[in-house]
């Protein structure tokens, strides 16, 4: 038995879930959203948007993002850049989409340890799972839920909370694993445990996070010291 699935087994009550962020935390894939978006923006006569400025709203509607552009901007505008901003992503970003050194085996071995597992993106579910199946782990991972799975997006805790009630788990079952402020607030809002990621969009610790971790051993640590 694994140190992990000891641990695990071993506590009550313990930890049961693990809510993943996908961009920045899963993917080193912060980058691919920030150029596909300054793509569409730029084609329609837009400034360039900062990566800090795209990278700090990534889990959020895209909406958000078009609106750093043209704070006016219509409703049929932002419709017709979302089906856009998809297309190119879809063709250009989801090829290139890498898993960070160290997720796949993480991913492994927490599923291993009968933890249960579910994404809380920002992205649509159907992009997750197609994104996560392609890079050979889907099999680890129960539910893939995005941002259109649940009425508000991040930082509201509608996403998590949907998890939680599908895997049939508590509040305190559960920890939030994300990058940004919002992935944070999430999970705060919702009740569950939070770790920040320092790999991905925020390089620093932010305050809704219950620790913060520089590496992948960190994070296995964080989990096991959780539960």
């Amino acid at each position: 038995m694994s140190p992990v699935r000891r641990v695990v087994a071993a506590a009550k009550p313990h930890l049961r879930a693990i809510l993943w962020d996908l961009d920045g935390t899963l993917t080193d894939s912060v980058h691919l959203v920030v150029e596909t978006m300054n793509s569409v923006i730029t084609a329609h006569g837009g400034p360039s948007l900062a990566y800090e400025k795209v990278g700090e709203l990534t889990g959020l509607p895209l909406d958000a993002m078009f609106r750093l552009a043209w704070p006016d901007i219509g409703a049929a505008d932002v419709e017709r850049y979302r089906v856009e901003y998809r297309t190119r992503y879809d063709a250009v970003a989801i090829p290139a989409t890498r898993l960070y050194r160290g997720a796949r085996t993480t991913l492994r071995q927490f599923h291993a340890a009968g933890l249960l597992q579910a994404t809380v993106t920002g992205k649509r579910a159907a992009d997750c799972e197609r994104i996560l199946r392609g890079l050979g782990i889907k099999q680890d991972i129960e539910i893939y839920l995005g941002g259109d799975s649940a009425p508000h997006p991040k930082p509201a805790p509608d996403l998590a909370q949907l998890a939680m009630s599908r895997l049939g788990v508590s509040p305190g079952e559960s920890v939030v694993i994300g990058d940004s402020a919002a992935d944070l607030a999430m999970g705060r809002a919702a009740g569950a445990h939070t770790i920040q990621v320092l790999w991905g969009f925020s390089r620093t610790p932010l305050p809704d996070a219950e620790r913060s971790v520089r590496t992948w051993r960190e994070l296995r640590n964080a989990v096991v010291a959780l539960a």
